[in-house]
């Protein structure tokens, strides 16, 4: 195998493979999460980067890879970059990002997380949809389907989505998508899609990609869909999380691919 000559970084003395196991203490060996083992750490330990880093997410059915940045590349410069803190949290979960959700606004209605329990904060790993307390979700539930004026289809899964239409995919949607912000803590607002809070399960069905915490998922968190086609910088030296609208697709094209030598 050959590949086309590029400046690489000499990253000495980190281990990076696969863990076998997966505890809240070390979170693995390749993961991000505030860990001693985890890649992030030992990349800050070896390296001039400090502990920072930034990814963005490219829309699911599209056919570009999402970017992973570290050191300067992870700053997050676009416009409209909001920035919250990352608030402390029980060594129980110590593998997780925390920030706290102030409010979810639908339109000119506001519904306040803390409302839903005394503990108003985000763990913000390992989940596709969006996990919130059922009484902060239902409000929501209610406000987007008085909003969107399209035809109501049922679930194909009924336990998991809550919300579904008929629309020819999240284009359609998007026409007629409420304004919806999502309200974090240090006054960060960060303006929400129809990609962000809907997914296209294709055959002309788009359901709502949020899902009320339960017992067997017992974790608030934000997931991967809401995060589509944002620039999310994390800086654990000053406990900040840096939020931007951006083009995945096209803002950090992939490297060259590896060539085969003929």
């Amino acid at each position: 195998m050959g590949c086309r000559e590029r400046p690489q970084l000499q990253v000495p003395r980190v281990t990076f493979g696969c863990a076998t196991t997966f505890h809240f203490a070390g979170n693995g060996i390749v993961g991000l999460a505030d860990a001693e083992s985890s890649l992030i750490n030992q990349i800050g330990d070896a390296t001039s980067l400090g502990q920072r880093f930034s990814y963005c997410l490219a829309p699911f059915f599209s056919d570009v890879s999402s970017a992973l940045n570290f050191g300067a590349r992870a700053t997050v410069t676009e416009p409209g970059a909001v920035t919250t803190p990352m608030v402390q949290h029980s060594s129980a979960v110590g593998a997780y990002y925390t920030v706290l959700i102030v409010s979810l606004r639908v339109g000119n209605t506001e519904h306040d997380h803390q409302a839903a329990g005394p503990v108003p904060r985000h763990r913000r790993l390992r989940t596709v949809l969006t996990y919130l307390d059922k009484e902060l979700l239902d409000p929501i539930v209610e406000a987007l389907s008085r909003s969107i004026k399209l035809p109501r289809k049922q679930s194909p899964k009924p336990k998991l989505f809550s919300l579904c239409y008929e629309a020819g995919g999240l284009e359609v949607l998007d026409k007629v998508f409420p304004d919806v912000t999502l309200e974090l803590g240090g006054g960060a607002s960060v303006t929400l899609k129809a990609e962000n809070v809907f997914v296209d399960l294709l055959l002309r069905t788009v359901c709502l990609a949020m899902a009320p915490v339960t017992h067997e998922r017992p974790v608030v968190a934000i997931g991967n869909i809401m995060q589509q086609n944002m620039h999310v910088g994390y800086d654990l030296d000053q406990h900040t999380i840096t939020f931007a609208p951006a083009d995945c697709t096209r803002s950090y094209p992939s490297p060259p691919a590896f060539v085969s030598p003929r």
